[in-house]
């Protein structure tokens, strides 16, 4: 029997839509909780990707610059500067601190010498240019600890692959980088 003036009958509808605010009121909590979790994440985010420079998150940061060894070096406000390798193959070695030997393994006359001047020009130690069994395909044979060296001549030699100096060398002399010309 329910009273239509808010007997018994209409206390259980109370409750319930009593009930109801409370679950409303517990989303809106568990939603403002994500949010200030999401806020607190993006700050850690934040901070964690900054490099540590004057300006602001996301201005750019340091600038860098990267040479042909890949060399990389960083200019911090005030003007000084640090330079550190990037990885194996960035060492900065000047030209004239590397012997270079050019082999003429083509079968056509004087591209050993040619490429010997050039590296020459450029601040190379050069020995002799010498010949070498005829082969396909070029090659720079690089001395222990000298692949990453070696590997700054490859855009002299179009198509050569660097590789470990064989034991044998295939020339005398104590060159860094050996250039073996193929055909």
């Amino acid at each position: 029997m329910n009273d239509p003036n808010g007997g018994p009958g209409n206390r259980r509808s109370e409750r319930r839509s009593a009930g109801g605010m409370s679950g409303g009121g517990f989303s809106a909590a568990r939603g403002a909780a994500l949010i200030a979790v999401a806020v607190i994440l993006g700050i850690v985010l934040l901070n964690a990707i900054d490099d540590g420079n004057d300006g602001p998150v996301g201005d750019g940061g340091a600038k860098s610059t990267t040479s042909s060894t890949s060399t990389t070096t960083t200019t911090v406000a005030g003007g000084t500067g640090s330079t550190s390798p990037t990885t194996a193959k960035a060492v900065a070695v000047p030209p004239s601190e590397v012997t270079v030997a050019v082999l003429n393994g083509s079968g056509r006359g004087g591209v050993a010498g040619t490429l010997t001047n050039t590296l020459k020009a450029k601040g190379y130690k050069t020995l002799a240019a010498n010949n070498a069994p005829v082969r396909t395909g070029s090659v720079i044979d690089a001395k222990v600890g000298k692949a990453a060296v070696c590997s700054a001549l490859l855009p002299l030699v179009p198509g050569a692959k660097v590789q470990a100096m064989p034991t044998p060398p295939p020339t005398t002399g104590d060159a860094d980088c050996i250039i073996v010309i193929g055909s």
